[in-house]
């Protein structure tokens, strides 16, 4: 955990974003930073042993100087503070990072009550929204927060087959991590597009007969299109989501556009 928080302050120091974070249980958090250090146990480079890590090789030489400036400074400026106080620190000038915070320390709770009224937290609050988005180009973390700067409490995924090479994005992962911040995870496969009707999309034409097809579809799928309405209105606010950044290029418009004309009261928006 503090190796996560020194992570995090040394990206601001070098105005540099290798990983990105969210709000945590204890402060800002990297699923990715994580991962990475499970693989380079894996490899050899670290050993975990509890609560502490050392590396085994000499990874600083591979460094550049440029990069290993800002470690250092950051290393000498906060190591030396506790774990309540880098975590007080750090939810006094980025009070966003303690918002998910299960720390139930009290001081940390007084201090920064003050602090984080006063900030934006980015949250809306807008009821029936239908929101939409894809997680091509961003990380893991850019995408959660997207969520709950959003005060989205469901993620519907649409995607036929739900499977991802890139970190995080996978049913399983995506499922388990979206539960330790407390946003629901439903998996509508029947509102996705087949493999095989994907194969060979290459131009605009080839989109279009793909989203003339699927529009057609959606009055058969009704059932499961209706329970999504359904959702809209118990949560207030939810996602679809799909692997495509442009929603226009990801049969999720087409399924959005569904449901805005089949319903008075639910707003879409693409994010």
């Amino acid at each position: 955990m503090h190796l996560q928080k020194l992570l995090f302050l040394a990206e601001k120091v070098t105005n540099n974003e290798y990983y990105h974070f969210i709000p945590f249980h204890y402060g800002c958090y990297s699923f990715q930073a994580q991962a990475d250090i499970e693989s380079l146990e894996l490899q050899g480079w670290l050993t975990i042993d509890g609560n502490s890590i050392t590396i085994k090789n000499n990874i600083v030489q591979y460094l550049k100087q440029s990069f290993t400036r800002p470690i250092i400074f950051t290393i000498a400026k906060y190591n030396a503070y506790s774990t309540t106080e880098i975590l007080l620190y750090i939810f006094e000038k980025y009070p966003y990072f303690s918002i998910k915070s299960k720390n139930n320390n009290r001081v940390l709770r007084d201090e920064t009550d003050q602090s984080i009224s006063q900030n934006e937290i980015y949250l809306i609050h807008q009821k029936s929204i239908l929101f939409t988005l894809g997680y091509e180009g961003i990380t893991l973390e850019q995408y959660i927060n997207l969520l709950i700067k959003n005060n989205i409490k469901l993620l519907c995924d649409v995607r036929s087959n739900p499977i991802s090479r890139k970190f995080g994005f996978s049913k399983k992962t995506l499922s388990n991590v979206l539960q330790q911040i407390d946003i629901e995870y439903i998996h509508f496969p029947e509102l996705g597009v087949e493999s095989k009707k994907r194969i060979n999309l290459e131009t605009k034409q080839d989109y279009a007969r793909l989203f003339v097809s699927y529009r057609k579809s959606l009055s058969q799928k009704f059932l499961e299109v209706s329970k999504i309405m359904q959702l809209v209105e118990r949560y207030g606010s939810i996602a679809l989501t799909c692997f495509e950044k442009q929603h226009k290029e990801c049969h999720r418009h087409c399924l959005s556009d569904f449901i805005l004309q089949n319903s008075n009261s639910i707003k879409v928006v693409h994010l």
